[in-house]
């Protein structure tokens, strides 16, 4: 599987789709978080998990996958896991599927 692959797949489900979109606005969706601050450190997948309702460990396997395509960035404080978005990767990505399926 190419990184593409990946990438691919991961922005093909729902539930990773919304993950995605939270994190966009981490402020407004995990300002209650008191842990960490949701936009310099990011947000602890508890608060995922809860936030769009599945058990943590669904959750964990849903970021896994997030992170395996570069569009997410795991940092661990403690015993707990706090995801940040790559925007860098998603706007890597974003161009090339661009470029990809334009008229040539």
């Amino acid at each position: 599987m190419t990184i593409r692959d990946d990438q691919i797949k991961s922005l093909a489900n729902e539930k990773r789709m919304e993950i995605l979109r939270l994190l966009n606005e981490p402020a407004e969706h995990f300002g209650h978080q008191q842990s960490a601050d949701p936009v310099e450190f990011g947000v602890c997948i508890n608060l995922i998990a809860e936030k769009i309702g599945l058990a943590q460990p669904t959750v964990s396997r849903h970021i896994d996958v997030l992170k395996r395509a570069g569009f997410l960035t795991i940092r661990r404080y403690q015993k707990w896991s706090y995801c940040s978005r790559d925007e860098v990767a998603l706007n890597e990505y974003l161009n090339w599927l661009a470029e990809d399926l334009s008229i040539r």
